[in-house]
């Protein structure tokens, strides 16, 4: 074991993690689930007590207060980390609510470990909850739970936080994560040369790898293990995804962790097996969808990706656990790619199962991406460990590096906050009448092709982006064929800003 002595005393390292699912249907709230898994992590410790050190604990917003879900009939917590304090016993000095984004965890870390090297914090709970499982069942049965909850203390709400979208995209009705993403994806597509049948095999074969993981996964919402026929065979989402192929966030999973630092475990009798060093960790936010140069890729996931394997001076031989972001196939193919990992499944490219088979808990998955490199490090299943994050529409990233071995790093003033000033940024067209398609997806409802949505580019380079008009039925099915891709289309802009097409 390396020599642990000479440690800074403020070094921050992760020295707990726990998780909970409930497979089968209770009456619990987001915030009981998030209770357990925080219970969960501190039992992990080995110590007794700790829960009345705690001087920070941060949730991460749920889905059910995050704008464009669910909002739950059942009432909620006008004060979660509160909820998540009463549950374990602990009485923190700030209690903090997470803007949205499946970035929060590792975005959080960075904040806090940071602060804890700084002296500011010493002992600090990061958690979350969905009970979306629990609510749904619940409101098919006609059921009438009570998930009110009110309380005094002293709450430090930090929003929605900024939502990475344009006029344009909101006008046109390109809000939905999955449009976005099947636009990402048959960008990859394009790349490569696959048509239509080669990216849906490519998907599926690289989906059925997560799902073989979460089969042996205790903590997974669903676990099955699917061939790939089976994730084919499940209805279709629009002209790329099936049903299996992404984030199924019908789940109830909580996830926690605890971050402190070298002086306090010490204090506290953290054994030194269960301290966890943050070699390498960085965050930023991409540019709007519409605007960027390639869309087959995200500049800053990679930006990302190579500010932490600089800070560790690992290369990614180097690391043996590996946990990528995995909301749609396009998520990981870009962190793939960059790091010459294989697609094919012949490496796990995640430690739960991915979100289509482990479970996708809202803003809080990568909790238990985090909390599982934390476990198996612990436990002596590897040595590195990689974990990306990824908010928005491939918008917000933060990852890191973990290793039980030490790390110097002062992460009080390291460089972990990237900018995309640098990256070429496109031009959005505000009425183009005419265009070439650079990307597309094709909607699907009650699995018939009702609307397709296209990025475009003008004949000078500037981007838009414009749908079928609702009564147009033929456009969607005939860009069912393969070669849509740089096809002219014309344009008809309509008032507040939709702008319609049909192919040329």
């Amino acid at each position: 074991m390396s020599d642990m002595s000479k440690l800074h005393d403020n070094t921050p390292i992760l020295i707990g993690a726990g998780q909970s699912v409930e497979r089968q249907a209770t009456g619990h709230s987001h915030m009981h689930i998030a209770g357990q898994a925080a219970q969960a992590a501190l039992v992990s410790t080995g110590v007794d007590g700790l829960a009345q050190h705690i001087d920070t604990i941060c949730v991460i917003r749920t889905f059910t207060d995050s704008p464009g879900q669910w909002e739950c009939p059942f009432g909620r917590s006008d004060n979660p980390p509160q909820s998540v304090a009463a549950a374990i016993g602990a009485s923190p000095r700030d209690r903090i609510y997470s803007n949205i984004g499946g970035n929060e965890p590792q975005s959080r870390i960075i904040e806090f470990s940071a602060d804890i090297a700084k002296g500011e914090r010493s002992l600090v709970l990061l958690a979350g909850g969905e009970a979306l499982r629990n609510m749904r069942t619940a409101q098919r049965a006609g059921e009438e739970l009570d998930w009110e909850e009110n309380h005094s203390e002293e709450l430090e709400d930090r929003g929605f936080g900024k939502i990475f979208v344009s006029d344009q995209e909101i006008a046109n009705q390109l809000y939905a994560p999955m449009f976005y993403y099947t636009m990402f994806e048959q960008a990859q597509a394009t790349r490569a040369g696959r048509d239509t049948d080669q990216q849906k095999l490519f998907m599926a074969r690289q989906m059925e790898s997560m799902s073989r993981v979460a089969a042996d996964n205790p903590y997974a919402q669903f676990p099955n293990a699917m061939s790939t026929d089976d994730i084919l065979a499940a209805g279709p989402l629009n002209h790329l995804y099936t049903r299996r192929m992404i984030a199924q966030d019908g789940v109830n999973l909580g996830a926690a962790v605890l971050l402190t630092s070298v002086g306090k475990a010490r204090e506290l009798g953290i054994d030194e097996d269960h301290w966890i060093f943050i070699h390498g960790q960085a965050e930023g936010v991409e540019l709007v969808m519409t605007e960027r140069e390639d869309l087959s890729r995200s500049l800053m996931a990679e930006a990302v990706l190579d500010q932490i394997f600089e800070q560790s001076q690992w290369t990614v031989e180097d690391v043996d656990l590996i946990e990528i972001y995995s909301c749609f196939p396009c998520a990981v193919t870009v962190v793939a790619d960059h790091l010459g990992l294989p697609n094919d499944g012949s490496r796990p490219l995640t430690l739960t199962g991915g979100l289509p088979f482990f479970g996708g808990p809202g803003n809080n998955y990568a909790m238990h991406g985090i909390a599982e490199a934390v476990s198996q490090l612990q436990s002596g299943v590897g040595e590195r460990a990689l974990v990306t994050c990824n908010g928005g529409m491939l918008s917000k990233h933060a990852s890191a590096l973990y290793s039980r071995a030490p790390n110097t790093t002062d992460w009080s003033v390291a460089d972990t906050t990237l900018s995309s000033e640098g990256f070429e940024r496109r031009t959005i067209a505000p009425a183009p009448r005419a265009g070439k398609i650079i990307t597309y997806t094709v909607n699907y409802a009650k699995d018939v092709p009702q609307q397709a949505m296209v990025i475009g580019e003008t004949a000078d380079g500037e981007r838009f982006v414009c749908k079928s008009a609702p009564e147009d039925l033929a456009t969607p099915a005939a860009m069912l064929e393969d070669g849509i891709v740089g096809r002219e289309i014309k344009v008809d802009p309509q008032d507040g800003g939709a702008l319609y097409f049909q192919l040329a």
